[in-house]
């Protein structure tokens, strides 16, 4: 899904106490966070992307978090079809 690009936006996810919060960086950036994060995000394909852990940080509940975070991550044309816009002109703005 990811195909070694980062997200399109910042999102959030929770499990238990521990809230993790992935942002989005710009093309060529790398990934920063833990060892648990670049793990799990390298397997999902992701190489631009900044992780951030609050609260209880096992590794269980940081993991289902993150899960839970991407499962919420939209993707360009996901976006662009709910503002009713193009693609290009999203991409444009983000600079792509």
């Amino acid at each position: 899904r990811f195909k070694n690009a980062g997200l399109v936006h910042t999102v959030e996810g929770r499990h238990n106490n521990c809230k993790v919060v992935l942002r989005a960086v710009p093309p060529g950036y790398g990934m920063k966070g833990s060892r648990t994060a670049k793990a799990v995000l390298t397997q999902m394909g992701i190489s631009d992307c900044t992780a951030k852990a609050h609260g209880r940080r096992n590794a269980f509940s940081v993991v289902r978090a993150m899960f839970k975070a991407l499962a919420r991550h939209q993707s360009l044309a996901q976006i662009a079809r709910l503002r009713g816009r193009r693609i290009v002109e999203l991409e444009w703005r983000r600079g792509i």
